[in-house]
């Protein structure tokens, strides 16, 4: 169960988990921080918008996408790194579950040939 409060005048996040059982829980939390630059640059040239030439202009508008490419090279970067744990940990999982599987595997030929062995050696085929 997940309880979400808001606060709308500070923007702030209040959470609240409830888990039922003895298992462990996990909760991952993936946030993406949208870019305040734009907006900032927008109020700070409030005053002085009629004395920007359109080159510069252009330039604070290219300046606040350039940051916005960055925030959000980092955050792929981020998530690229988290993916690969995950990947790795799943394929060291799977390289031990083929491990015990062949020791099964070994273990129950190993069993059947003992057995018809014996089989035949009672039956005196051998």
């Amino acid at each position: 169960r997940i309880h979400v409060r808001w606060n709308m005048n500070r923007g702030n996040y209040r959470l609240c988990f409830t888990a039922r059982g003895s298992a462990d829980v996990r909760i991952l939390f993936d946030m993406i921080k949208i870019s305040e630059y734009q907006e900032k640059m927008k109020k700070k040239h409030i005053v002085k918008k009629d004395h920007l030439t359109p080159l510069e202009e252009t330039f604070d508008e290219t300046a606040a996408l350039a940051k916005a490419v960055i925030d959000e090279m980092h955050y792929m970067e981020k998530r690229e790194i988290r993916m690969k744990k995950t990947a790795d940990g799943t394929n060291a999982r799977i390289r031990w579950f083929s491990y015990v599987s062949i020791a099964v595997l070994m273990g129950v030929t190993w069993l059947q040939i003992n057995y018809l062995k014996g089989y035949f050696k009672k039956k005196k085929v051998l």
